[in-house]
């Protein structure tokens, strides 16, 4: 039995870091406003690309299916509004290299209009652990926090293994960042209630809510609302504020002393973590029959005129999202989509918010020592005491330049979290985090390769045994066919023999008698 510690341990490394919240926690959630245009790419999440289900010229509702899953991780794609599908083709997407991708285009009708056939329920525990699986797939809900892992699979894990107990992450800890939040002090009670239908599905009674301890007046109304909250029995677990103290695996360690190993999953452990954000998705997933659509994201930074948290359409261009608070001013120089540390700088604006997207942070020069010149590493290892998951940064600094593959493995490249607290207290102000992304992306390019090469191989030879098959194949028939026509030579010499023997026993017979 997986017990929760009374007092959280401290995880290795990290550091501590100013908050900057307070400025977007100070205005209310709203809503935003109805864009003209919705842009959603089909893939929004780890796995596959959803496969499009409509035509352009079609006419669809709010929450209508637009996009079918496909493999085994995946997500599908809902109209976040109604409109009329302008087209379907690639266009710009948030991600770090500004490629294309394949959206579904809406020009909405402005009348937000739902599809009619939605079916709410009031009591989820009427649902088996499938019902609720199958809910939250076809919904399209993902891992908020910024991953986006498909929902749906860790309660599917479920089946096959013993969960022990839920997490639900609240320690938004990267600075900035406040859409959880916002979220927490604006809709706590469906937060809890989409907890219990989690835990209902896990099967599940060890449930947690971990925040950490600087969030005072969030900490507050969690109590308040689990206080008064007659469903599972949560407990609510303070942790210190510490980046990356939302990281899973350094999560875990705080509040169980479980330690997850680089190679494995909570899972494993029988451990199963969610986002604030995605129990809230799943509350409305199972009891409104309502896809995900919409999200809360946080638009802040020292570049933007009025930060705020805004309830946000998927598929919304960020560039009108920023114009709605207030636009950019003379601090701004770059938009990122994230926070500061794990956050990626962004080519466009006129970009649409995915699932994933959690934060638009305008910088300033401050935010980021990218701004200064890097110089070469002074070798004062700086950076080994302040990694989270034990690594030697300036180790994997060296073999990345050299693009040293076998040395980058020995050194464990693959367990890097790309917190950015390396890339943070360098004095030589070196992108780490950048050098470690780009060494995993040469190393995954080469296995695909590889893998391409693999598959090319097998099939050649695949292909010279089907032809020696063939040729095996076409030589016996041949033999075949002449074993036959001998056999058949053979059994007419036979048969006329027989004949002739046959007249010749006649012709005795007849001569014999004449005689």
């Amino acid at each position: 039995m997986i017990s929760v510690l009374e007092q959280p341990i401290p995880f290795g490394g990290g550091i501590e870091l100013p908050p900057h919240k307070a400025v977007s926690l100070a205005q209310p959630l709203v809503k935003a406003d109805l864009p003209d245009v919705i842009k959603l790419p089909l893939c929004q999440h780890s796995g596959l690309s959803a496969l499009p289900l409509v035509h352009v010229g079609e006419h669809v509702l709010k929450g209508q299916l637009i996009a079918q899953a496909q493999g085994s991780i995946n997500a599908p794609v809902h109209a976040s509004t109604s409109g009329t599908i302008k087209e379907i083709t690639d266009h710009a997407t948030p991600n770090p290299s500004g490629a294309t991708s394949p959206c579904i285009v809406i020009e909405t009708d402005r009348q937000d209009t739902w599809l009619a056939d939605r079916n709410p329920i009031e009591d989820f525990y009427s649902l088996t652990p499938v019902d609720i699986q199958q809910k939250i797939l076809e919904a399209g809900v993902v891992g908020l926090g910024g991953a986006g892992f498909p929902s749906s699979v860790k309660i599917k894990s479920q089946s096959n293994l013993n969960i022990e107990l839920l997490i639900l992450n609240a320690a938004e800890c990267e600075p900035y960042i406040s859409c959880d939040e916002s979220l927490i002090r604006h809709h706590v009670r469906d937060i809890i209630i989409g907890m219990d239908i989690l835990a209902h599905a896990l099967q599940v009674d060890n449930c947690v809510i971990a925040i950490e301890d600087n969030k005072l007046d969030t900490i507050n109304i969690l109590q308040e609302a689990l206080h008064s909250h007659a469903g599972t029995d949560i407990k609510l677990k303070l942790i210190p504020s510490r980046y990356p103290a939302g990281g899973e695996k350094q999560l875990i360690k705080s509040i169980t002393g479980i330690e997850v190993s680089a190679e494995g999953l909570p899972i494993d452990v029988g451990i199963v973590c969610y986002n604030i954000g995605t129990a809230f998705a799943v509350k409305k997933a199972v009891l409104d029959d309502e896809p995900l659509i919409s999200r809360v994201l946080t638009i802040t930074g020292p570049g933007i005129n009025k930060p705020c948290n805004l309830e946000v359409l998927i598929g919304t261009s960020m560039h009108e999202l920023i114009a709605q608070c207030g636009g950019y001013n003379d601090q701004f120089e770059y938009l990122i989509m994230g926070g500061p540390m794990m956050g990626f700088r962004l080519h466009d604006d006129h970009v649409p918010v995915i699932k994933t997207t959690n934060c638009l942070l305008a910088a300033g020069a401050e935010i980021h020592a990218s701004t200064n010149q890097p110089s070469p590493c002074i070798r004062c290892d700086e950076c080994a005491p302040v990694c989270p998951v034990n690594l030697q940064p300036q180790q994997l600094h060296w073999h990345s330049k050299q693009h040293n593959t076998e040395r980058l493995l020995d050194y464990h490249l693959f367990d890097c979290i790309e917190c950015g607290c390396c890339s943070y207290v360098c004095p030589s102000h070196i992108s780490l985090v950048d050098e470690y992304r780009q060494a995993k992306s040469l190393i995954w390019d080469s296995r695909r390769k590889q893998l391409e090469a693999d598959k090319n191989k097998q099939r050649y030879q695949n292909k010279l045994q089907r032809e020696l098959q063939q040729k095996l194949d076409k030589v016996k028939e041949r033999t075949m066919r002449d074993e036959n026509n001998v056999d058949a030579v053979s059994t007419a010499k036979n048969k006329k023999a027989e004949i002739m023997a046959a007249v010749n026993r006649v012709k005795a017979k007849r001569k014999a008698r004449d005689s």
